[in-house]
């Protein structure tokens, strides 16, 4: 082995420098350049970026503004069709009494098989009770009545014929709400998962606020940031 790269630590160093000053002095240019830099303008630049990558991580400074104003517009953003390069939403697809609801994944946390309901005197008619998954309480709501759905008379009377607050008829699909109060949603059936890519054209007004589009095979396509606002409110 070379007696210039032998050696380990500090000895390492030392044998490489005949090597190192070798090859400086085989480039006067390139040696002259390393004279030439200004190692404390360069130290000053990596503490500012440094700092500026610290403000973005924290979510303060010009950086993680744009960062996070881009962010919002891909939320914001409304996949539309284009032919066969478009990518599908990942959806739950549940069925109510009369209607197949499409559900983004996403907000969705546990679904399981209608718990024990507790009834709520007073509560709104969308509100079914109270149930316990995993450990947390939380409201109700049956998807037919917020959706306006003409199954809402359906659930009520299902509800009605059943024992100590339990609907053998259904599962209750737990929403991810974030910060905002637990809430889950009562549905007949689920039946699959599916990528869907929703139809360019909104629905119609009289499909409500919560349907934000009508597939082909007349498949209602939640709005799933007005149903969470609803549900956490």
């Amino acid at each position: 082995m070379d007696d210039t790269l032998a050696g380990a630590g500090a000895g390492a160093v030392t044998g490489a420098a005949p090597l190192i000053a070798a090859l400086e002095s085989a480039s006067p240019d390139r040696a002259a350049a390393r004279a030439a830099i200004d190692w404390d303008e360069v130290h000053r630049k990596l503490a500012r970026r440094n700092a500026d990558l610290e403000a973005t991580f924290a979510g303060r400074g010009p950086w993680a503004d744009a960062v996070l104003a881009r962010r919002a517009e891909d939320l914001a953003e409304i996949p539309q069709l284009h032919g066969e390069e478009s990518v599908g939403i990942p959806m739950l697809v549940a069925r109510g009494a009369e209607t197949h609801y499409g559900l983004e994944l996403r907000h969705l946390g546990h679904i399981v098989p209608m718990p024990r309901l507790a009834r709520v005197p007073g509560a709104p008619p969308t509100v079914l009770g109270v149930i316990a998954v995993a450990g947390r309480v939380m409201r109700l709501f049956d998807l037919d009545r917020l959706c306006s759905g003409p199954s809402a008379t359906v659930s009520a009377a299902l509800l009605s014929r059943t024992d100590a607050g339990t609907d053998p008829f259904g599962y209750a699909i737990v929403l991810r709400t974030g910060t905002g109060r637990p809430a889950a949603l009562r549905v007949r059936d689920v039946e699959r998962v599916a990528d869907i890519v929703p139809p360019r054209g909104s629905a119609p007004v009289e499909a409500g606020p919560l349907v934000r589009a009508i597939a082909a095979d007349r498949m209602a396509i939640l709005d799933m940031v007005a149903l969470l606002d609803l549900v956490k409110t």
